[in-house]
């Protein structure tokens, strides 16, 4: 089922870059950590991109939805970073570790109806 994993990818990078665009006006990059300039954000944002790359994926998604500063503005494009990061590992990998690409979807739809957007999770329908 390579075919249906690379297509599920796509898609969850295209909706990614769909969010991005109305939440900041603007083409999506990855959210990035400059060491001289970093702070307590920036260190928790790299902490749990380890985490996740160790296998506590779950672990690392309840530090990002709950410890993060949701008024910082950065906290959207790292949250859309994390699951854009998560969603390249392979399905047997997410599996292994007890997540799924449909939970990265989830989590990709939580933020847009954060965010007051609707109607991405039409997108994953059936999947």
């Amino acid at each position: 089922m390579k075919f249906e994993e690379d297509y599920v990818m796509r898609m969850i990078k295209d909706m990614v870059k769909a969010l991005a665009c109305v939440v900041f006006g603007k083409r999506f990059t990855e959210y990035e950590v400059e060491e001289e300039k970093a702070d307590d954000t920036d260190f928790l944002y790299r902490d749990i991109i380890e985490m996740a790359d160790r296998g506590k994926i779950n672990e690392a998604e309840n530090i990002l939805l709950t410890d993060m500063d949701r008024t910082d503005k950065r906290y959207m494009e790292m949250a859309m970073s994390f699951y854009l990061h998560i969603n390249k590992y392979t399905d047997e990998f997410l599996s292994a570790n007890g997540y799924s690409r449909q939970e990265i979807l989830d989590g990709v739809e939580a933020l847009a109806e954060a965010n007051g957007i609707k109607g991405l999770d039409g997108l994953s329908d059936g999947l």
